[in-house]
């Protein structure tokens, strides 16, 4: 709404040109505070939430590795009624990450990005159909989203497929970096299988909601090869592909398993 202007009167002091400036001044600065505004729909009344991550997305825009969520609440636990185990359930009138765009192709104003605090090329992912809790903070533009500051905890170790290996150059006895992926056990035990969010490490392509960790090493081929008797010749294997190793990670992420490589002997007469 503009405000009106004046060509003549005053108030007390105030002239018609005085009360023209404050109106001008008064629609610059409501200018201001609509385009600093957050959209519509994206007033936060609770400022940290707990959701399930659904997903990510995978377009190349600014929203590139943005996570895709729910808010959830926590079902009332039956004491005395097993199992005892808190049940999630999406929250009535809960807060939704939405679709970044809408169904003619626009941008969705309600669109609440959602970012693992880790930051990285390519984006880090977290917790792919698990939970996490969220924080809303607000850039310098005035924009907000939601920052993934805790999540639900994973094993410190875990079941995980050698899916390759690289020599490293200069290494003797040789050592190798390991790619791979984590797996688990399909419901009738027969089969180690993929599954969706899985970790991975240096496969191509990274599976859509999986975490890349990098290289694994073998503990196993820091050790001295062991000794032989004269005329013999002993030469590491690496671990063959397909192989479920016990994966873990270090303090600062990387990959580790142990697992006892074999030997090939010849002899030299």
């Amino acid at each position: 709404m503009t405000l009106p202007r004046f060509t003549s009167g005053n108030i007390g002091r105030l002239s018609f040109d005085d009360v023209n400036k404050i109106c001008e001044v008064a629609e610059q600065a409501r200018e201001f505070l609509a385009q600093a505004k957050p959209p519509r729909g994206a007033t936060i009344e609770r400022p940290m939430i707990w959701v399930w991550i659904e997903g990510n997305e995978t377009s190349a825009n600014g929203t590139q590795g943005a996570m895709r969520f729910h808010e959830i609440e926590l079902d009332r636990v039956s004491y005395g009624v097993e199992p005892r185990a808190p049940v999630w359930r999406p929250k009535s009138n809960g807060i939704k990450s939405g679709d970044r765009l809408l169904a003619n192709g626009s941008d969705n104003p309600n669109y609440q990005p959602c970012f693992s605090i880790r930051r990285g090329s390519p984006p880090h992912l977290a917790n792919i159909g698990g939970l996490a809790r969220l924080q809303w903070v607000r850039a310098i533009d005035g924009k907000g989203f939601w920052l993934i500051v805790d999540r639900e905890p994973q094993a410190e170790a875990f079941p995980a497929r050698i899916e390759g290996s690289t020599l490293i150059a200069g290494t003797n006895p040789p050592r190798y970096q390991y790619s791979w992926k984590e797996v688990r056990s399909n419901d009738s035990a027969t089969l180690a299988e993929d599954f969706d969010g899985q970790r991975v490490g240096a496969v191509t392509p990274v599976p859509e909601g999986s975490e890349n960790l990098g290289h694994a090493l073998n503990g196993a081929e820091f050790a001295p090869l062991p000794s032989v008797g004269n005329n013999a010749i002993i030469s590491r294997r690496k671990i063959s592909n397909g192989e479920v190793v016990h994966m873990a990670t270090d303090v600062d992420g990387h990959a580790w398993f142990h697992a006892r490589n074999d030997y090939s002997v010849s002899c030299t007469t």
